[in-house]
């Protein structure tokens, strides 16, 4: 403790409450790691790091709104709006969230990690708070809702669009016509020809398609065909 004047300081800021105020900023990191964990395994958008620094920044800056003006008087009355910073991590983890949001070939990404990086905010502040059985179990909630709704369940699940890159020598006019009945197609992404020194015309083509098929399946349809050079299944919306 140090002497200036008439004010007294102290350079470290130990209390009685400093190991609780401790304990919640690494549930709050764990928390946030569970979630990211799960994230992270579906290669998403936001992961380990950004779940786990998201949720204990928010528990922090929850301990900071609730205890960190204790020693100020304001209208009369100790303490201060312990809602402030906390109202301000709701609406600044928007930007964040809005970041993760992409708008490509005609579908939305990004919007089920941006939700869950909010919740993940909330967790933290609910930790932050004190409230710790609320958090841990919005955590397990939040985790179980990620993994069984991403399970194949007819129920849960609407229309998924699969992405498909195949290279096909094109023999006749009518290859549109051919890919749209194969592979059952929503829409043509993108359409590019080759042609090559011999003369034969080659074609890099994306296209969209509801159809769910295996490895298995794209291997047989490619054996079955002898136009469809490749077959490459990008990605699932």
């Amino acid at each position: 403790v140090n002497m200036i004047g008439a004010f007294t300081f102290s350079i470290i800021d130990w209390n009685a409450d400093m190991l609780n105020w401790i304990i919640r900023i690494l549930i709050g990191a764990i928390c946030g790691f569970a979630i990211g964990f799960e994230r992270k395994s579906r290669s998403k958008e936001a992961g380990i790091r950004t779940h786990t620094i998201v949720c204990m920044a928010a528990t922090v800056m929850m301990i900071v709104s609730k205890y960190g003006f204790s020693d100020q008087i304001v209208a009369g009355e100790k303490g201060s709006d312990v809602g402030r910073i906390a109202a301000q991590v709701v609406s600044g983890i928007g930007f964040l969230g809005a970041g993760i949001i992409f708008y490509k070939r005609d579908f939305l990404h990004g919007l089920t990690t941006a939700a869950g990086i909010w919740a993940t905010a909330g967790i933290g502040l609910a930790i932050g708070s004190g409230m710790i059985i609320v958090g841990v179990f919005s955590t397990v909630v939040l985790v179980l809702l990620q993994v069984i709704l991403h399970k194949p369940i007819k129920f849960f699940k609407g229309k998924t669009t699969t992405v498909l890159k195949i290279s096909v020598s094109i023999d006749s006019a009518d290859i549109i016509d051919k890919l749209t009945y194969i592979f059952e197609v929503k829409k043509f992404l993108r359409f590019k020809t080759i042609t090559t020194e011999t003369g034969a015309v080659n074609g890099d083509i994306e296209v969209a398609t509801e159809a769910n098929f295996s490895a298995r399946e794209l291997y047989e349809i490619s054996k079955s065909h002898s136009f469809i050079k490749s077959i490459e299944k990008s990605e699932e919306l």
